[in-house]
C-alpha cells in the first residue's frame, strides 16, 4: 500500500492499490454510488464510492483503493484520465456546514471570506496565488545568492523617523519611550553598506499606519536591495536580470533594457508618474491654439486634451467626469467628432475655429475629444486619471502584456502645504549637474531617484544615496529640521558617516504587489495569507481589540473615554 499525493498518481498503473489524503471537494450521487471530487496540495482526483457515505463537503479522509482509467476523462483536470475505486476509507475529520462554497468563482461578501480566511484559502485560485508568491521570492533568492548577496534581516523594533507616513508605535516600559514599526529598513540597509557588505538584500516586513485600498496593506512585504559602488547604470542591469529570472516563473520572456522615461514627460503625456504603456492615449497640448479664444472656459493657464477614437455614451462619460472631479477638476468638456465634424451646440461654436485647427492638427475624423482647462498641475492629474478609468471600461491594455518603464530624472524636493519636503526621501543624492542650485533654489535640484513601473503599477523606488555627511546635513537643513530633530530622529546615522561611507544605491520592490499583478488578481488581499479588510482590520481574529487595564499599567497609558 503507498501514500501518494493526488498528482502522483500518473506515476502507476492501472490496478495499482494507492491510499491518499486529503478533503472532500464535492459530492455527486448516482443511486447507490458517489462520486467524490478529492482535492489535497497538488489538485484533485475522482474517488468511486459503491457503498453509502456518512462525510460531508470539506470533511478529511484517508482513503484506501483502485486506481482505474476513467470511461469518460475530463481534460480540465490532470489526473482527469483515471479515478480511484475506494475499497477502504477512515473519516479523519466532518466538517460542518460550510459559510460559503469552496470555488473560485465565489460572490460571497469579502468580510464572510476574510473571517473564515482558512477556508478561503482552500480556493484553487487562492491556493495557486500563494504558491505563486513563494516560486517568485524563491527565484529571487536564488537569483540573489548567484550574484554575491547577503541576505540580512533588520529590526522590526526601530525608532520613529519621518518618512512619509504615520508610523505605528510600541510603547515600552521605559517612561514616555517608544518604538516603532519599519516604514523601510532604509536606515538598517544604508549601514550595512557602511558595514562593508556591498550587497544585500531582504525579504523584510514593513508597515504604514495609512488609509487602506486595494493595492495597499498597513504591514506589507517588500524585496529589499543595496549594493555599494554602483551607479544607475549597474543597479538597473542588476534589477533588469532579476525580472527577467521573475518572468520566467511565469512562463513570460521580457525584453531589455527597459525603457527609461523622465518625470517630467511621464507628467506631462500621462498625467502621473505611473503610465501604462500597454496602450496608446496620451495627454495632448492644445494651450497655444486657444491663446485667442474667446471662450471663458478655456481662458486657461493649461489645456490638454485626450482623443479617443470611438464614441463615449452619456453614461460613460459621467463616470469620467466623476473621477476628474475627484481629482480637482472643475469642469470636464466631451466633444464628439464624426466625420472629422462636430455638433454646432453653444460651445461648439464659441469655439470652432479653435476644434477645427485641433481636428486639421491630429487628423481627427471618428472620435471623442476630452477637454480640461486649469492650472497646470490640474489639468494633468484629472486628465491622467481620466486615462486609467477609460482603460478601466474600455480594456485597451491588453492583459496578457507586460510594459516595464524605469521613470527617472525625478525633482529632488517638491512643496507640500508651502514647505519643502523630499520627493522620495531625505537620503537622496542630488545629481551632479543640479547640486549647484541647493542653496538658493533648491526646486530646481534634480534626485538620482528611480522608479519601476509595470503596466501602470509603481513595482519599485528607489535612489543612488547621499554618502558625504557635509551633503546630507546640508539636505536636513533644507528640510528645515532643527539640530536637535537631526540628533534625535538621525544622530546614530549621521554618527556612522564619520567612519568612511561608499558610494552606494538600493530599491526595494512591493512583493505583495508584484504578485497581485502577475497572478492578475484584483487586489492585494489575494495574495497575503491572512491580510486586514479595506478598514484595516482583521475580521477573522478580530484584531485590534480592547486590551485590559492591568496591560495599558505596565505601559503607564491611560484610556480616555
Amino acid at each position: 500500500m503507498k501514500k501518494v499525493n493526488n498528482i502522483d498518481i500518473l506515476k502507476f498503473k492501472e490496478n495499482d492499490s494507492i491510499t491518499l489524503y486529503g478533503w472532500v471537494s464535492n459530492i455527486r450521487k448516482m443511486g447507490q454510488i458517489s462520486f467524490v471530487d478529492f482535492r489535497d496540495r497538488t489538485g484533485f482526483v475522482q474517488l468511486i464510492f459503491s457503498d453509502k457515505i456518512n462525510f460531508s463537503k470539506e470533511s478529511v479522509l484517508k482513503v484506501q483503493g483502485i486506481l482505474n482509467k476513467r470511461k469518460s476523462p475530463n481534460l480540465n483536470m490532470p489526473t482527469g484520465n483515471y479515478e480511484i475505486n475506494v475499497q477502504n476509507y477512515e473519516i479523519l475529520s466532518i466538517s460542518e456546514e460550510l459559510p460559503f462554497e469552496i470555488k473560485d468563482d465565489l460572490n460571497a461578501k469579502e468580510d464572510t471570506k476574510l473571517k473564515h480566511r482558512y477556508l478561503d484559502l482552500r480556493r484553487p485560485k487562492m491556493y495557486s496565488n500563494l504558491w505563486l508568491r513563494h516560486n517568485i521570492l524563491r527565484s529571487s533568492r536564488e537569483f540573489f545568492h548567484t550574484n554575491g548577496f547577503i541576505e540580512v534581516e533588520t529590526p522590526n523594533l526601530s525608532k520613529s523617523t519621518p518618512e512619509g507616513a504615520r508610523d505605528f508605535l510600541v510603547p515600552t516600559r521605559i517612561d514616555n519611550k517608544f518604538f516603532a514599526l519599519p516604514q523601510s529598513p532604509q536606515l538598517y540597509k544604508q549601514l550595512l553598506m557602511i558595514s562593508g557588505f556591498e550587497r544585500y538584500f531582504q525579504v523584510a516586513r514593513a508597515f504604514r499606519d495609512e488609509d487602506m485600498r486595494k493595492d495597499r496593506q498597513p504591514e506589507f512585504t517588500q524585496l529589499d536591495v543595496e549594493m555599494s559602488f554602483v551607479d544607475e547604470d549597474d543597479l538597473f542591469l542588476m534589477m533588469e536580470n532579476l525580472w527577467s529570472n521573475i518572468m520566467e516563473v511565469v512562463g513570460y520572456k521580457i525584453n531589455s533594457p527597459f525603457e527609461r522615461m523622465s518625470f517630467n514627460f511621464a507628467m506631462d503625456n500621462y498625467g502621473c508618474d505611473k503610465p501604462d504603456l500597454r496602450f496608446d492615449l496620451k495627454l495632448l497640448e492644445v494651450t497655444d491654439l486657444f491663446k485667442n479664444t474667446k471662450s471663458d472656459i478655456f481662458q486657461r493657464e493649461s489645456i490638454k486634451m485626450l482623443k479617443v477614437d470611438h464614441a463615449i455614451s452619456s453614461k460613460e462619460a459621467k463616470i469620467l467626469e466623476e473621477t476628474a472631479f475627484q481629482n480637482n477638476a472643475k469642469k470636464v468638456i466631451f466633444i464628439k467628432v464624426t466625420d472629422s465634424k462636430f455638433n454646432e451646440n453653444s460651445l461648439n461654436l464659441i469655439i470652432k475655429k479653435e476644434l477645427n485647427e485641433i481636428i486639421k492638427k491630429y487628423n481627427i475624423s471618428n472620435s471623442t475629444l476630452i477637454f480640461v482647462a486649469d492650472n497646470y498641475a490640474t489639468t494633468i492629474q484629472s486628465l491622467g486619471s481620466i486615462r486609467t478609468k477609460a482603460n478601466e471600461i474600455f480594456s485597451y491594455a491588453n492583459e496578457d502584456e507586460y510594459k516595464f518603464v524605469w521613470i527617472i530624472d525625478w525633482p529632488l524636493f517638491e512643496m507640500v502645504d508651502g514647505n519643502i519636503s523630499s520627493m522620495h526621501h531625505a537620503f537622496t543624492h542630488p545629481t551632479k549637474e543640479t547640486i549647484k542650485f541647493l542653496d538658493k533654489e533648491p526646486l530646481k535640484v534634480m534626485a538620482r531617484a528611480y522608479d519601476l513601473v509595470l503596466n501602470g503599477y509603481e513595482l519599485s523606488s528607489g535612489s543612488i544615496r547621499i554618502h558625504d555627511p557635509v551633503l546630507q546635513t546640508k539636505i536636513f537643513n533644507i528640510l528645515k529640521l532643527s539640530t536637535e530633530q537631526i540628533k534625535n530622529q538621525f544622530g546614530f546615522f549621521i554618527e556612522a558617516f564619520k567612519y568612511g561611507v561608499p558610494p552606494h544605491g538600493g530599491i526595494s520592490f512591493g512583493v505583495d504587489r508584484i504578485i497581485m499583478i502577475l497572478s492578475k488578481s484584483k487586489s492585494i488581499r489575494d495574495v497575503i495569507a491572512f491580510p486586514k479588510n479595506a478598514n484595516g482590520i482583521d475580521v477573522m481574529s478580530e484584531s485590534p481589540s480592547i486590551v485590559s487595564n492591568e496591560q495599558l499599567k505596565d505601559y503607564k497609558i491611560e484610556q480616555k473615554k
